[in-house]
């Protein structure tokens, strides 16, 4: 019990960062169970993604006494907003002021509303971050810009607006066909945006539009390796290497999650309630452990050529 109070007296970045992340699970716990659109699953990944970016330095406690004090005002403020947020009330309001700015009436309790919650919470977690001295860990940060301008692209874009970003979809379901196909998974066809499976127990269609084609996914995983590969100092060459790596490894990732979700639709194809609790949580299950794994290889292959450069110790 006193180590645990002398933690929370000085506590360490990453420490304050989990308290930021556990405030919102006591908020509202049900909201990490559900897709991108739908929910904070996604702030699962800060955690890991700080870790990674500043290792052991992590760890250095807060001795600053203002500043702790700061630290906490941001933390209690953090309470105040995520438990505000869970009240039906609130969130009402937040609907109809999208709905009031015209935004579409079938977005607004998803991607308007979750898109104002990543964006809340940049913000928490930018003051968090200055709280501290250098090293900063800004993944977590760029990540969760990442997710709230991809929300609010899909605010002006909708799931169901053929717009530039659909052109994508029907090549990548015609992909997905192919390897279902080809490898004996199941009987599927790619029409548009449709992917269409066949069972012996019955048929189910698939509609994907752009938000749920891994550009989200994409987008997200670019920026955040651009900021490591910016922090390494890598270089032009070969932090473009790491970005077209990470575009390419997002894009598979992507595929696979789309033929996982065809493989558990075909499985469950009279279920289509199970389906769609499949599909929330598939999307984070696939592609949190990927930008996690990709940026500690970054990591850990930039720490190697600097080790080589520096040579053997004399």
């Amino acid at each position: 019990m006193n180590r645990l109070g002398e933690l929370l007296a000085k506590p360490s970045i990453i420490l304050a960062l989990a308290i930021l992340v556990l405030i919102a699970f006591a908020a509202d716990p049900f909201s990490f169970a559900r897709a991108w659109n739908e929910g904070r699953s996604a702030l699962l990944a800060i955690i890991p993604l700080a870790i990674l970016e500043l290792g052991l330095r992590g760890l250095e406690p807060l001795r600053e006494t203002k500043k702790v004090a700061a630290l906490y005002i941001i933390l209690v403020l953090a309470a105040c907003y995520y438990f505000a947020v869970s009240l039906p009330n609130v969130v009402s309001a937040i609907e109809n002021l999208g709905i009031s700015s015209g935004v579409d009436p079938l977005l607004v309790h998803y991607s308007w509303v979750w898109g104002i919650d990543y964006a809340v919470t940049s913000i928490l977690i930018l003051g968090v971050i200055f709280v501290y001295a250098r090293p900063r860990p800004f993944t977590p940060l760029i990540y969760t810009i990442g997710m709230a301008s991809f929300l609010f692209i899909d605010v002006i874009l909708p799931y169901n607006s053929l717009g530039p970003f659909q052109v994508i979809v029907p090549p990548i379901l015609q992909f997905v066909a192919y390897i279902l196909n080809s490898t004996m998974l199941g009987s599927a066809t790619a029409a548009g945006n449709i992917l269409m499976l066949k069972t012996s127990a019955g048929r189910m269609n698939l509609q994907v539009f752009w938000p749920s084609a891994g550009l989200h996914g994409i987008l997200i995983g670019r920026m955040v390796v651009a900021v490591v590969s910016i922090k390494l100092e890598v270089g032009w060459l070969r932090g473009l290497v790491y970005l077209l790596v990470g575009v390419a490894g997002s894009f598979i990732v992507n595929v696979l999650r789309i033929v996982l979700l065809a493989i558990y639709a075909m499985q469950h194809i009279t279920d289509p309630k199970g389906f769609e609790v499949f599909h929330s949580v598939a999307g984070d299950l696939v592609f949190i452990p990927w930008i996690v794994v990709y940026v500690l290889l970054v990591i850990r292959h930039e720490r190697r050529m600097a080790a080589r450069r520096r040579g053997p110790p004399v």
